[in-house]
C-alpha cells in the first residue's frame, strides 16, 4: 500500500479494532472476567484516542489504465506475467499513476491478483465488482484473508467504526 498518513493511521486503527474484538471473544474463567473487562475498557479508550487523530486523505489525481495482457514495469510482476505466458493464462494489468509520480500496478488473473504498491507486494482475491484487492483472501483454498482491502491506487479501504 502507499506510504500515506491515512494508510498508516487506518492500519493501526484496524489493528486496535482487531485487538478489541479478540478480547471480547476470549473465553476466560470467571475469576478473570474483571481483568478482561478492564483490558477491554483500556483498549477501547486507546482506540477512541487513536480515532481522534484521524488524518485527512491526501488529495491525489490518478491516471488509470486497464491493459489486457499488459506488460508491468515492476520486475516482480514481470516474472509473474512471464509465468502466465508459459501457462497460457490470461491476465489484465491495472496501472494507476498519481500526480505525485506514484505508480501502483496490479496483475489480475482468474479472480486472483498481485499488487505492487509503495515498494511492497500484496496477494489475494480480486473483487471484480468493487475493483478491490482483498489481501490474503483465497476462496479456493478457504483463506479468509487479513481484512485489508486495497483500492487499485494502493490506498487502504477503511471506514472507522462509528461506535468507537
Amino acid at each position: 500500500m502507499l506510504k500515506t498518513a491515512w494508510n498508516e493511521w487506518s492500519l493501526k486503527a484496524l489493528q486496535l479494532e482487531t485487538a478489541l474484538l479478540a478480547l471480547e471473544e476470549i473465553e476466560l474463567p470467571e475469576e478473570l472476567h474483571a481483568l478482561q473487562d478492564s483490558a477491554e475498557e483500556k483498549v477501547l479508550e486507546l482506540a477512541r484516542a487513536w480515532k481522534a487523530r484521524q488524518p485527512a486523505k491526501e488529495a491525489r489525481t490518478w491516471e488509470r489504465q486497464t491493459l489486457p495482457a499488459g506488460a508491468p514495469q515492476d520486475a516482480e510482476l514481470q516474472e509473474l506475467v512471464a509465468g502466465f505466458r508459459e501457462d497460457n493464462k490470461e491476465w489484465t494489468l491495472l496501472r494507476a499513476t498519481s500526480d505525485k509520480r506514484e505508480v501502483v500496478e496490479t496483475v489480475v488473473s482468474e479472480g486472483r491478483a498481485c499488487m505492487a504498491a509503495g515498494g511492497e507486494y500484496y496477494l489475494g482475491q480480486w473483487d471484480a465488482q468493487d475493483s478491490v484487492l482483498e489481501v490474503g483472501r483465497d476462496d479456493e483454498s478457504g483463506e479468509p484473508g487479513t481484512g485489508l482491502v486495497l483500492e487499485p491506487t494502493g490506498e487502504l479501504q477503511y471506514a472507522p467504526d462509528p461506535e468507537l
